[in-house]
């Protein structure tokens, strides 16, 4: 009787999971409804819709411009990141708690599509896509030539620099002829190497006072008061960015040839972290200059390359206390949030006619000394249909919507982004845009981050390289040797 009881309980909750899981309301495109003279999907009755995002000013713009659109479809969004998207929608989207459509990285889509969380698109709205964004914006969001996710914005990491600072300083030695006359020009007319430029900011300390010259508008840089407190936030100030971080770091190992999973990035059998030209490429860059957490001098004092993140460097870079980092779009975005405030107090002596590109630029990442140019991920940020929405019509024209050309500028005012399409012209200031420029430079000397699914499992392994060489003092060969047994045993616990 008990063996009886405990089978019934067993069967009762088996039923209770599966009946929690939600049905799929449109398993293909066909599936939807077009409305020819509309020249949209026809909405179902009393549809509502919600939307993930990480940027509240975006989400409100995005909510306004569609209710005066469309203002019998209610719409309302969640702030939840993009990165966490994959993850949370496994579990919200089968349980019916999942937003209707939401923004990923493009290297998402892959994991996404596996775990058939992803609404496929039909072949008239695959068409139109690609005739209005980018072709390699639309290529990462492909699987067997099926379209799984729209393109919104492109991205990948250019050097960024204070002009009121560079300016200040004198030109660093190089092998290259110079005609600069401060740090300023030499970057921005490319008479620098990158590794001429490390070794350069390590000759001075990485700090405003290592350089010798008086750097502008000091007191409304750092915060704490006084000479001495100066002093203490005056470290690591001249160069600084996301060291405990693959993405901004990656470009460093590819000086003399490496692409992560081979040329085309796919190739799964290629992630290949111990290949000599890794070796050759750390080698030229790590010196004694940046070493180890005893004996850098371009991060003297530094503990682990864990403190150095966002809040060290780019942060920094944001608030005019860090002269130079290696970082994005999103960067200057946040700048953008500031810069009326400076305009108020006059803080660098900014005023009403002063632009921000007056004060801070962007250009292409300065070649390696071997003449060879620096090649960075680039990202796209893709927007995806949640296959278990309740209004797949609805979301599709939302997810349509959101590719609009009105929201493209949005993707440009308000976050700060460069919309992936291709055509430019349509986006009101984009080709004026000095520093929007300076990323699409970059842009050229970028490749997609991977969209097979081992490219889910690099992101450790890739980091812990310059990890294990700070923070360990390992060798250059031996940190590969363990970059690529902690790869080898994530594959394994993954199953791969």
């Amino acid at each position: 009787m008990k063996k009886i009881i405990v089978l019934l309980l067993a069967l009762i909750m088996v039923f209770s999971m599966t009946g929690c899981k939600k049905k799929v309301t449109a398993k293909f495109a066909e599936d939807l409804k077009w409305d020819e003279e509309k020249q949209e999907y026809v909405f179902e009755k009393n549809a509502k819709l919600k939307f993930w995002t990480d940027n509240d000013p975006y989400a409100e713009k995005v909510i306004e411009l569609w209710n005066a659109k469309y203002p019998d479809v209610e719409l309302t969004y969640e702030n939840v990141g993009s990165t966490d998207t994959a993850e949370k929608m496994k579990l919200d989207g089968p349980a019916g708690l999942g937003a209707d459509v939401f923004y990923i990285p493009h290297n998402s889509v892959v994991d996404m599509r596996e775990s058939g969380l992803l609404f496929q698109l039909s072949e008239r709205d695959e068409a139109y896509i690609k005739s209005v964004m980018q072709d390699s914006a639309t290529a990462v969001t492909l699987y067997e030539d099926n379209m799984y996710a729209i393109p919104s914005s492109v991205e990948n990491v250019a050097l960024v620099y204070n002009k009121q600072i560079l300016e200040a300083l004198p030109t660093l030695p190089t092998v290259l002829p110079l005609t600069a006359t401060n740090l300023l020009e030499q970057i921005e007319r490319e008479e620098i190497y990158l590794e001429e430029l490390l070794s350069g900011v390590a000759s001075w300390g990485n700090n405003f006072a290592g350089t010798g010259v008086e750097i502008p508008f000091l007191e409304d840089r750092f915060e704490s008061e006084g000479e001495e407190g100066a002093a203490v936030e005056d470290k690591h100030t001249l160069l600084a960015w996301q060291l405990y971080d693959a993405y901004h770091n990656y470009f460093f190992l590819t000086r003399d040839g490496y692409r992560v999973f081979g040329e085309d990035n796919n190739d799964p059998t290629k992630f290949d972290i111990t290949s000599p030209a890794v070796t050759s490429s750390i080698q030229a860059v790590v010196g004694d200059w940046y070493g180890n957490k005893d004996a850098s001098k371009l991060f003297p004092g530094l503990a682990t390359i864990q403190d150095m993140g966002w809040d060290q460097g780019p942060a920094r870079f944001q608030k005019g206390q860090v002269a130079m980092t290696f970082s994005g779009p999103w960067v200057i975005s946040d700048i953008k949030k500031n810069f009326d405030s400076w305009i108020d107090t006059g803080k660098f002596g900014i005023t009403a006619d002063t632009k921000i590109s007056d004060i801070f630029g962007g250009c292409r990442i300065p070649r390696f000394s071997n003449d060879q140019a620096p090649t960075t991920f680039s990202g796209v940020q893709v927007t995806g249909m949640n296959v278990y929405t309740d209004y797949p019509n609805a979301a599709m024209n939302l997810m349509l919507f959101l590719a609009s050309e009105e929201m493209m500028n949005v993707v440009y005012d308000t976050l700060g982004k460069i919309p992936a399409v291709k055509n430019s012209d349509l986006i009101p200031g984009l080709n004026d845009d000095v520093i929007s420029q300076g990323f699409l430079n970059q842009a050229a000397n970028s490749h997609a981050m991977p969209v097979i699914q081992e490219g889910n499992y690099m992101w450790d392994p890739l980091r812990d390289v310059w990890t294990n060489i700070f923070d360990e003092k390992m060798s250059v060969e031996d940190a590969q040797a363990k970059s690529l047994e902690d790869y080898e045993k994530i594959l394994a616990n993954a199953g791969r």
